[in-house]
């Protein structure tokens, strides 16, 4: 059923909640002289960053989601289109007139506490439609950065935000030593554009490869059904600043050296029914398996196949040092090594997508899976296994720095 602004009552549907943080993010009202407003929710580009095609779809897009909200359209070239966008811009303007609501104060009183109280989906569309029009991708500083145009508008963006636990930086305006002043801004910073685009995600074709294209590793989309056209982008890095990893409990040691042992056997168990043809690694990332109950604790499957396919790639031996010695399996003809998870699967879910990937899994002989798990100068044999896979982890959508790494294993 068609529901004005005027009109919009909780529970609120995704897209009316994508429409509200549109116009409080654009703050933009015109009022005529029979006392309607018309809102301006815009869709802003600077010249030739957005490609015909690009602004093409996002409008299409955005058409669908508005599809049952009375509105009007104007682009670039259209006779008013200067009345509501700076003529240097490219890009559109969705319009939503309201007899009731006729200035911000009014806008925020109407709106916000419900937002707030409305469910987690709803609030989050509600941040994609604060970002999705109006937001700039900083490619220096790879963050997202988005111009406060009214304090009333930004506050309340500020405490959706907050109830969703993102996190964010507001950057008050500061006078310049020439120039215009520079307006306040709402900032998500590189280290948390990550989760920001996973949990949110962005209509805007342009705004979504801008950030896409700042990733460090391999990612993938994951297309969203409430909102057509909505992207959300999974497995970005896009800072390599050290992260801190929540440390893992004895429990949890407990239940992934149990599923370790578990995947050695196997190995050994199930060599003799292994393809002659040599496995190579698949270079993209592969989707977690939900976790299974290991006696008190829970922890994330190994796959034997996987494993095997890691050895076979590594040709049985110890990527260490191929000379170390080892011993011919009494099954076949084969050198006997083990295979050890570079980043331990304990750690899964610290990251979007599956650890147990043929480039996750390193070919040691006995000796060196002992000192790694229980040598003192573990360095040694973690700094060469990480510099040889960093690269092949990456493509798996996998990003770790060395120091991040080193301090999962002390």
């Amino acid at each position: 059923m068609s529901r004005s602004i005027d009109q919009f009552t909780t529970p609120f549907s995704p897209a009316e909640a994508f429409c509200i943080g549109g116009i409080i993010s654009s703050c933009d009202v015109h009022t005529n002289e029979t006392g309607t407003s018309t809102w301006v929710l815009p869709v802003i580009h600077n010249p030739q960053k957005a490609t015909p095609e690009n602004l093409s779809a996002h409008k299409e897009h955005l058409g669908n989601v508005f599809s049952e909200i009375p509105s009007g359209t104007v682009s670039k070239g259209e006779p008013d289109f200067t009345k509501y966008m700076q003529p240097n811009k490219d890009g559109f303007v969705f319009l939503f007139e309201s007899k009731d609501l006729n200035t911000p104060e009014e806008l925020i009183q109407r709106f916000a506490n419900d937002i707030l109280s409305s469910d987690e989906s709803i609030r989050l569309a509600f941040i994609s439609g604060v970002f999705d029009g109006r937001s700039s991708w900083d490619k220096s500083a790879k963050m997202i950065t988005l111009d406060s145009r009214n304090d009333l508008c930004t506050e309340t963006i500020c405490s959706v935000l907050d109830s969703l636990n993102m996190r964010y930086n507001y950057n008050p305006p500061r006078e310049r030593a020439s120039g215009n002043p520079r307006k306040a801004q709402l900032r998500i910073y590189a280290t948390d554009v990550p989760d920001f685009i996973k949990r949110t995600g962005l209509i805007s074709p342009t705004r979504i490869k801008d950030i896409e294209n700042a990733s460090v590793c391999n990612f993938s989309e994951e297309s969203d059904t409430t909102l057509d056209g909505l992207t959300r982008v999974l497995g970005l890095r896009i800072s390599t600043q050290t992260r801190e990893y929540k440390k893992v409990s004895k429990e949890d040691v407990a239940a992934e050296s149990e599923l370790d042992r578990k995947l050695l056997d196997d190995t050994i168990n199930e060599i003799d029914s292994v393809s002659p043809e040599k496995p190579a690694y698949k270079g993209t990332p592969k989707k977690k398996k939900s976790p299974s109950k290991v006696s008190s604790s829970e922890a994330y499957p190994r796959d034997t196949n996987t494993a095997l396919n890691a050895l076979r790639i590594a040709e049985y031996k110890c990527e260490i040092d191929s000379e170390h010695p080892t011993f011919i399996r009494k099954k076949n003809n084969l050198p006997y090594t083990e295979p050890h998870h570079l980043i331990p699967m304990a750690y899964s879910d610290n990251f979007d997508f599956s650890l147990d990937v043929e480039e996750n899994i390193v070919s040691l002989c006995s000796n060196c899976h002992n000192q790694i798990h229980y040598g003192k100068d573990v360095e040694t044999i973690l700094q060469p296994l990480y510099e040889k896979r960093k690269d092949l982890l990456a493509r798996a959508g996998i990003y770790i720095a060395y120091a991040e790494l080193l301090e999962m294993y002390k």
